[in-house]
């Protein structure tokens, strides 16, 4: 069942499929601290300067990027899991790549505040106490 914590969570991995950096800082905090998978030695982005880099950063680096939404629950207190694939191809190398991950996101003022990310993704389930769908 989506509820607006969950919507919001598929709204940013929508957004960033479709590239539309509008539709993404319309669902993130202003003081929201992202981390990614293209976060180098763990650096996160911060604000929605942040993610407006995160979004620069995808296109020097993809010609293609896409997010698939395997499962996204949101817990008794209100965070987020999301499972999910990255799909990419390099700019110029035009090789393929794909990452399967989990993210627990936090909440503040009913938008994206905060995410924890998991490159076992079923651990972000287990970290809400929820279990993977089999």
């Amino acid at each position: 069942m989506e509820t607006g914590n969950t919507a919001r969570a598929l709204g940013f991995a929508k957004a960033i499929t479709n590239r539309d950096q509008e539709a993404a800082l319309a669902v993130c905090h202003p003081d929201i601290e992202f981390r990614s998978m293209l976060g180098i030695d763990g650096r996160s982005y911060r604000g929605h300067d942040g993610i407006r880099e995160y979004f620069d950063d995808i296109d020097s680096a993809f010609s293609e990027w896409s997010i698939e939404v395997e499962q996204v629950v949101e817990g008794d207190d209100g965070r987020v899991a999301i499972v999910m694939t990255m799909h990419a191809r390099g700019q110029g190398s035009g090789a393929e790549l794909a990452g399967r991950t989990g993210h627990v996101w936090t909440l503040r003022d009913g938008r994206l505040a905060r995410n924890q990310l998991f490159r076992e993704a079923d651990a972000a389930l287990e970290a809400l106490s929820l279990r993977p769908r089999t």
